[in-house]
């Protein structure tokens, strides 16, 4: 029997089985669209159960995607019928046909799933409610871009980050860091102090800080008690376009304009170190078992890959180059799913969003059976050998005892 399971266990072992975060040489591509859009992407993010994806475009557009099929959920904005129109802002096109045009930047999913936000160049934070996808409340107090946009983990508030339209600077360069009272929908909170746009803010894990980063080439820390400043994170030579926290809190990871990832103690601001990029950082963020950072940037960027630790590219995934190996735009947005299995990036110029999943079986074109069935059905035929086994031995055992 002890060798009837060692048999088992081993056959069981060959299927394959889900990888760990740091086996990248299992990343694999799984579905990418485009949806026939006309305008830059911008960002992406999750849903917190990982079954949806948002993504932003320049056309005032947000696209919501099933992130297991690809299939497109729905589509929202003043271009929620529109994919036709010639290339739009920060494509080489001034002039756009469809009147109240302004770019969608990005978006953030309360912690329940319940509402999805959306912030751009209109200055309004628009409330979807994620059930019928109709406006659940209008957020309006900003005087500049809605840059970003984070939910407090427990749901309850909601930040936003603004600054200037720095292609057509129409707006007026606030730099101003709002919170939200979600429920009431009342800004509770305006946190001066950054001289340039706030291009990302972020919960710390507990709630309990606040961090933001600006293209004044600072980040700044806040006390969430009371929304109280308490330290600038400096050091850097260009804007700080992303930051994110580990898991436990302790670090965080910023990208910037000077072609740099750099690490900072997050319980004191210093500079723990900082890694080259081929160009600007755009993204960065923090794998859920903090091993591994991803970061994405601006054309020959790509998307890496980091040991959080070491800065070490693991893997760098170039899936947006042409036919001749040119990149297609910069990688605007790369986010890790909600269970640490799944990668989406979205590809700005490209205007492509790409789904990339560990643990993935390569499909056989010989057979229909999956690649894992085997291996269960040795298991399964083992156990059922060995239990009727066992039943003989023990009916034999009964004889003799019975001829005795």
């Amino acid at each position: 029997m002890l060798i009837l399971a060692a048999v088992a266990t081993i056959l069981l072992s060959r299927a394959p089985q889900v990888m760990a975060a740091g086996n990248l040489g299992d990343l694999q591509l799984v579905w990418s669209r485009s949806d026939g859009h006309n305008a830059t992407s911008w960002s992406v993010r999750w849903s917190p159960d990982g079954t949806m994806l948002s993504q932003t475009f320049f056309d005032n557009s947000t696209v919501v995607w099933n992130s297991t099929t690809g299939a497109r959920i729905v589509k929202l904005g003043s271009h929620a019928n529109s994919t036709a129109e010639g290339r739009t802002r920060c494509d080489g096109n001034q002039t756009c046909a469809i009147a109240a045009h302004m770019p969608s930047r990005v978006t953030a999913w309360s912690p329940d799933g319940r509402y999805m936000a959306v912030g751009g160049d209109d200055t309004i934070i628009w409330v979807f409610n994620t059930t019928s996808w109709g406006v659940a409340k209008t957020l309006t107090g900003h005087l500049g871009s809605v840059l970003t946009l984070d939910f407090s983990p427990d749901g309850r508030y909601l930040a936003s980050g603004s600054g200037t339209d720095k292609v057509f600077m129409n707006n007026i360069p606030e730099n101003l860091i709002k919170v939200w009272d979600f429920e009431r929908g009342v800004a509770i909170a305006n946190m001066t102090g950054h001289t340039d746009g706030v291009m990302e803010v972020k919960w710390s894990p507990d709630g309990s800080r606040l961090v933001s980063a600006s293209d004044d080439k600072t980040m700044r820390m806040w006390n969430t008690t009371d929304w109280s400043y308490m330290f600038t994170l400096r050091g850097l030579a260009g804007g700080v376009l992303a930051v994110d926290w580990s898991p436990d809190g302790t670090k965080l990871v910023s990208g910037s304009r000077d072609y740099k990832m750099a690490l900072w103690n997050a319980s004191n601001g210093r500079q723990i170190t900082k890694w080259s990029a081929p160009n600007c950082v755009r993204s960065v963020d923090w794998h859920m078992d903090g091993d591994i950072i991803v970061g994405s940037g601006v054309a020959e960027a790509m998307v890496m890959i980091r040991n959080a630790t070491t800065g070490v590219v693991l893997q760098t995934l170039e899936d947006n180059k042409d036919a001749g190996g040119v990149p297609v735009g910069a990688i605007m947005s790369a986010r890790w799913s909600p269970d640490g299995q799944k990668l989406a990036i979205a590809s700005g110029k490209e205007m492509t969003i790409r789904i990339y999943a560990f643990g993935l079986t390569r499909p056989t074109t010989e057979s229909g059976i999956p690649a894992w069935a085997p291996g269960v059905g040795a298991y399964i035929a083992i156990i059922v050998a060995s239990t009727l086994v066992t039943c003989l031995i023990m009916i034999r055992q009964v004889r003799r005892t019975e001829r005795r």
